[in-house]
């Protein structure tokens, strides 16, 4: 009983919490994003990676330390015991004394065991700016993989705030649209009922009923883009989440004051390093050049120098543990300054300088690409905030007019000139003309949003 009380007490908290939990707003949104973002998660990770492979270049300042040990059981060795006989010594002259022939052990031969050890310290001396210039390529990387990672968060947040306006303005609609049907459910009844009293015509009745079909497809329309719009919603976001959850509305004055801004400058900012694109793709072309540099150092008769420190030991008694395991010159201390260099290898390098040239050409190709790219999509939109508002002004100015026309039908209902189809039919036109006018400003949306992600605004 006391454990039934205490569950009972536990959701009446849980659903309190759940009722009085302040909604998301769009900047609690754009935490979520960037805390759950599959993208955003994955560019973390080749960031990780771009960040060890720089550890990984300046590693390459360091001396190399490399340790080998080795111990070996011979069963039979390879020097047996090495003995001379008298005789051999001394010849006949240690017959004529007397001297019998014994065997004189000159060295009692290999043990069975055999231990080795070596310490090599490597550390490079010049390398014709190859080891600098790999630091600085991977730090550029690194930096470009940030940048990246910076931009991703842009565009998403413009994403985000353009599925958040599309749902609001498609939500409208659909209300806009199940009024406009509840009207063509009375104009149809009256239709109906006129044409079987043979006050109406068959085609009055049968465009009521094409009417009302058109509408019921729109919202089904309607319905699979809020759909759409919500999925793309919650990929954005990682995370599921229902309209209940969060607030939102377009700041249509900010879209307008997009719009109205110079032109000109927003041109400038476009291909500029105001823009994420145009930054990474002076990145990549520094990283191109630092590559060619790293090539043309590995160039034919260019020698890398390095200084080696070796230190060996070799004998049958393990080093330390064993007695008399220094009682001969088993150890070695050898000090090297070596050069290396490729004189020919069938013209590899000079190809890898070439590619690295080519490299270099090509991003800066790709620069100009995106400049031109970034143009022709700000231009774009440009013509698309210019048409949305030409055609919001327009339906703004047929609104009043049909209102006008309404509250004239409404005058002359009540002296008998129109019945209710006619205020229906008109009550309907509004109703279409609030939907494109709303359609109008998402486009306006869009567009604005589309400029501020282009001129690097955010």
């Amino acid at each position: 009983m006391k454990k039934k009380k205490i569950l009972t007490s536990l959701m009446i908290l849980l659903i309190s919490a759940s009722l009085f939990a302040e909604p998301y707003t769009y900047e609690d949104l754009i935490s979520i994003m960037n805390v759950n973002n599959i993208e955003l998660l994955t560019q973390d990770e080749v960031i990780k990676t771009a960040t060890l492979d720089v550890k990984d270049a300046k590693g390459n300042y360091s001396p190399s330390i490399d340790l080998t040990l080795s111990g070996t059981y011979m069963v039979n060795p390879l020097i047996d015991r090495i003995t001379v006989s008298t005789d051999d010594i001394l010849g006949s002259l240690g017959q004529q004394m007397g001297i019998p022939n014994n065997y004189v052990t000159l060295y009692d031969g290999m043990e069975n065991t055999l231990y080795m050890a070596q310490l090599s310290i490597t550390q490079p001396i010049f390398t014709w700016g190859k080891v600098t210039n790999a630091v600085k390529l991977y730090e550029k990387i690194l930096e470009l993989r940030q940048l990246e990672k910076e931009d991703k968060q842009k565009s998403l947040s413009v994403e985000l705030e353009g599925y958040l306006g599309g749902i609001y303005y498609a939500g409208e609609i659909l209300n806009l649209l199940t009024l406009a049907s509840e009207d063509a459910d009375q104009l149809i009844s009256i239709a109906q009922s006129g044409y079987e009293n043979g006050v109406m015509l068959l085609e009055e009745y049968n465009s009521a009923r094409l009417s009302k079909s058109e509408l019921d497809m729109a919202k089904t329309e309607v319905e699979v883009q809020i759909s759409t719009l919500k999925d793309n919603l919650e990929k954005t976001l990682g995370k599921e989440i229902s309209s209940e959850e969060y607030v939102y509305q377009p700041d249509e004055e900010h879209y307008y004051e997009i719009s109205k801004m110079d032109r000109s400058d927003l041109r400038s900012r476009a291909v500029s390093n105001a823009n994420s694109s145009i930054q990474m793709a002076a990145m990549a072309i520094d990283a191109a050049e630092l590559g060619e540099k790293i090539a043309k150092g590995s160039f034919y008769g260019k020698p890398d120098l390095a200084l080696q420190v070796s230190l060996g030991y070799g004998g049958s008694r393990f080093p330390f543990i064993e007695t008399n395991w220094n009682r001969k010159d088993d150890y070695s201390l050898n000090i090297t300054v070596g050069m290396q260099t490729t004189l020919w290898d069938g013209g590899k390098i000079l190809n890898d300088v070439k590619r690295a040239e080519s490299q270099v050409s090509s991003s800066e190709l790709t620069l100009e690409s995106a400049k031109t790219q970034l143009s022709m999509a700000l231009e774009e939109n440009f013509r698309t905030m210019d048409l949305a508002i030409s055609r919001i002004e327009y339906y703004q100015t047929k609104s009043d007019v049909l209102s006008d026309e309404l509250n004239t039908l409404k005058a002359q209902l009540e002296s008998g000139y129109v019945g209710d189809s006619d205020i229906l039919q008109k009550q309907i036109e509004i109703y279409q003309n609030e939907i494109s006018l709303l359609q109008e400003k998402a486009n306006l949306m869009q567009g604005a949003l589309a400029v501020e992600y282009i001129a690097g605004l955010r």
